[in-house]
């Protein structure tokens, strides 16, 4: 037979080829279609003011390098405003409203008691040292104890320590405290304004400017990279440093658990290769920095700098120890070997100060 004599059979053949080429194409676009809806997009929502370096310098760049190790399959997109309040950051995730989100445990004091060991007094002179420190006491004493229901963490630093920033007046003894209006939030900071005579004040950092400026505040318990970052540097006549810092306050990234969960396994891993430790330390580092050019602004508008005398400072540390064992009482009731998990945390600390790489903003 002439093969290009087309017959009524070879007819058939030839569409039932066509046909059947054109249904593995049809099934290959839905695959390609299938792999393209498997892209993850989670939504991060950005409360922060909107340069912070945290954010640009920080997370941005972090949720850069999730969609490059995950070559595009899970990707992080930054809301254009904030879908609620900070102290609300938790509950935005744990119910799915945000995908991923910045916040801090003590926006929402008694939720998470062992992470107030970030806000004890003294322990240590960076946020990279003691949000090191936070990370590694956390997996070694509290992950087990302390979980974060409904999200996965991916990481938990801390802010810069916190020194004492006032309107008018020096502190030079313990006693100068008495009756000054501090702003102090949280489980802890209260206490510690409390126990050195002030009075505390729960304003929140973005209510910090009109306190400040109109002198409703006397003062506040804060860090240089607050002062920096809410514009209010312009208000400090005096800042009082305390070696250790008078306190801290602790932070975390989480992702919602069921987004987490929809991450296969080879990709978490990758992430949180990104993550954990190494988060802590970048976005801590940010926050160290903003925290000397946050130092450099108060020097350029003429504020006198102190620091604590080692008088001063023993007297604080009496006042101020009670607040310390309390803290460990609670961990105890935990389960937790509070002595041995603070002991952790201030060597880490003082370890990580001691070999970390020098900031300079000059």
């Amino acid at each position: 037979m002439n093969k290009n004599v087309i017959t009524p059979v070879r007819r058939r053949s030839l569409l039932g080829a066509g046909l059947g080429a054109l249904a593995t194409a049809v099934a290959m676009g839905a695959s390609l279609q299938s792999v393209n809806a498997q892209e993850l997009v989670l939504r991060y929502n950005r409360w922060l003011p909107h340069t912070h370096p945290q954010d640009v310098e920080g997370l941005f760049p972090f949720f850069e390098e999730i969609e490059r190790v995950t070559e595009g399959r899970v990707r992080v997109e930054p809301t254009t405003s904030s879908l609620g309040p900070a102290p609300r950051q938790m509950e935005l995730t744990q119910s799915g409203v945000a995908d991923i989100t910045y916040g801090g445990q003590s926006m929402t004091p008694g939720l998470f008691p062992l992470a107030d060991i970030v806000a004890l007094p003294f322990i240590g002179e960076s946020a990279e040292a003691i949000s090191v420190a936070f990370w590694r006491t956390h997996e070694k004493y509290f992950s087990d104890v302390e979980t974060y229901d409904g999200v996965h963490v991916l990481s938990l630093l801390a802010v810069a320590p916190y020194q004492v920033y006032s309107v008018d007046k020096q502190i030079d003894t313990v006693d100068d405290f008495s009756g000054m209006k501090l702003r102090s939030t949280g489980a802890i900071s209260p206490k510690i304004a409390e126990a050195l005579g002030a009075v505390p004040v729960p304003i929140h950092l973005s209510g910090m400017y009109d306190a400040l400026s109109k002198k409703i505040l006397d003062g506040a318990l804060n860090n240089d990279d607050q002062m920096r970052a809410f514009g209010v540097t312009e208000f400090v006549k005096h800042r009082l440093a305390i070696p250790g810092g008078l306190l801290g306050s602790p932070l975390y990234v989480v992702i919602n658990q069921n987004k987490w969960d929809q991450i296969s396994a080879e990709d978490q891993e990758a992430i949180m290769a990104l993550a954990g430790e190494t988060l802590a330390a970048r976005l801590s580092r940010l926050a160290d920095i903003s925290a000397a050019e946050g130092v450099m602004e108060m020097q350029t508008e003429g504020a006198v700098f102190t620091t604590a005398n080692d008088e001063m400072l023993a007297e604080m540390k009496e006042r101020l120890k009670p607040i310390e064992d309390e803290w460990i009482a609670k961990a105890e009731e935990l389960g937790v070997d509070g002595h041995a998990a603070l002991k952790m945390m201030r060597d880490v600390a003082a370890e990580v100060e001691a070999n970390k790489e020098p900031i300079n903003i000059n």
